[in-house]
């Protein structure tokens, strides 16, 4: 079976890029800018905005936590858009998580290993 699991999961890049500008994160900003060239790819490949235009995808298990890049507006929105579109996203907020904080040791750290795993067992068993 087919899933993913991922920790602050990029399904709106302009919106992501919205937030670095708030954030005044220079290296994520030119980071974008120098990945979706020409710009108007960030709408082109946007996974928000193909399942917006009903595109024809693969929608497999999805399961994300979010960090301060993504808000988790943009994260519900992008959950509930992938859940009327078929498919299943178990999203989970881990409140006041900054960037990459999956790298440090603690219990919120903690519960999101425990998150996934159990994620992943239930996709081995489907």
């Amino acid at each position: 079976m087919t899933y993913v699991a991922t920790r602050s999961p990029i399904s709106d890049p302009y919106a992501r890029f919205q937030q670095a500008e708030r954030m005044k994160r220079e290296g994520m900003i030119e980071n974008n800018r120098i990945y979706f060239n020409p710009w108007e790819t960030t709408y082109e490949g946007n996974p928000q905005q193909i399942l917006e235009r009903r595109e024809a995808v693969s929608l497999v298990p999805l399961l994300g936590a979010l960090d301060d890049n993504v808000l988790p507006a943009v994260q519900e929105k992008f959950a509930a858009t992938y859940r009327a579109a078929g498919g299943m996203y178990e999203l989970t907020v881990f409140e006041g998580s900054k960037h990459e904080w999956v790298a440090k040791p603690g219990s919120q750290t903690d519960s999101a290993r425990e998150m996934v795993k159990a994620f992943i067992a239930r996709q081995l068993k489907a």
